[in-house]
């Protein structure tokens, strides 16, 4: 049997539409709806059908994937998950393509983005003893980007192979990036060049490659910790502890960062390598903003021009044990 998975952030009008598509998907026996901190909770889901049940997430600012999903699929009970974004419509066809002991489905954005559909990239069936196996998402994957690619490379860094869920077994309901991002950021208000440089779709999903290289995410990595404050019938209501968040080192996310903006400065203006490596992030900044956003070309000196060594940098990190 089967437990779909979905998360979300004040995207409601995505999640009713979606709903009854996967309440008529072969083998569900289980649906849990992850509400983080939106603004009124979707308790009354659960009057839809008594397969539905609600974790609504209090206290959160921001859209964060890697806790949303990991404390979602925790509370699974059936073996075989599908995890699902909350504007993503599996057919039934989809539900073929069940994991097994060494293997586990995934769309890929490359063969999605031929016919329209690069959001296939986060849609998954494997195994719940599979997502166990890797300590599920990254959590310190905080921004939009890479979280799902993360989590498949160290899947298939464990042994399981990746096969493909072909696009044409998803639909999807259009929306905008910025409507996929708005609620990755606490302020969504007038801001800087800058800023708009760091909350770059390409950017971030670099800055979270570079952390993940740096600070690897294992099973001693420790996940967040969630108390409960409420519990009913198919319905539970947490907190996170956010005072036990693993902290990100200065000086990885310094080294990130920097690497992050030379990645963007040799796309957006066709540099070399050496070229890129030799800019500071001021060189970064000054060449991309142009390019991306126009306007001035003032750059605030808000990131270090030394790139620290990229290495693991798991002594730094809180471990579980």
């Amino acid at each position: 049997m089967v437990t779909l998975v979905t998360a979300c952030m004040n995207r409601e009008a995505h999640l009713r539409q979606s709903l009854p598509r996967w309440l008529v998907l072969p083998q569900l026996a289980e649906l849990i709806v992850v509400d983080w901190s939106n603004s009124h909770s979707l308790g009354d889901l659960r009057s839809i059908d008594p397969r539905v049940k609600v974790v609504r997430i209090e206290g959160e600012s921001k859209w964060i994937l890697s806790y949303a999903y990991n404390v979602g699929i925790s509370r699974a009970t059936h073996p075989v998950i599908v995890k699902c974004d909350a504007d993503c419509m599996p057919l039934p066809e989809t539900m073929q393509r069940l994991p097994g002991p060494a293997y586990f489905h995934a769309g890929y954005w490359r063969t999605g983005a031929t016919v329209g559909k690069p959001s296939v990239n986060g849609q998954c069936v494997f195994l719940k003893s599979q997502f166990d196996a890797v300590n599920g998402y990254s959590e310190l994957i905080r921004t939009y980007g890479r979280d799902d690619e993360d989590f498949y490379d160290r899947l298939k860094a464990s042994g399981f192979e990746r096969r493909e869920i072909p696009p044409a077994c998803l639909d999807f309901i259009g929306h905008s990036n910025d409507e996929r991002t708005v609620n990755q950021f606490a302020d969504n208000g007038s801001i800087s060049p800058e800023q708009r440089v760091f909350r770059n779709t390409l950017y971030n999903e670099m800055h979270n490659y570079f952390v993940g290289k740096m600070m690897p995410w294992d099973n001693r990595s420790r996940r967040a910790v969630f108390q409960e404050s409420h519990g009913e019938e198919r319905f539970s209501v947490l907190r996170r502890d956010q005072a036990q968040e693993i902290p990100i080192p200065g000086e990885v996310e310094a080294a990130a960062r920097l690497l992050a903006l030379r990645y963007v400065s040799k796309r957006v203006a066709g540099i070399s390598d050496e070229s890129a490596g030799k800019l500071d992030a001021r060189g970064c900044l000054a060449l991309i903003i142009p390019r991306l956003y126009g306007g001035p070309q003032k750059i605030a000196g808000m990131v270090p021009s030394q790139t620290p060594p990229l290495r693991p940098a798991g002594q730094t990190q809180r471990r579980a044990d």
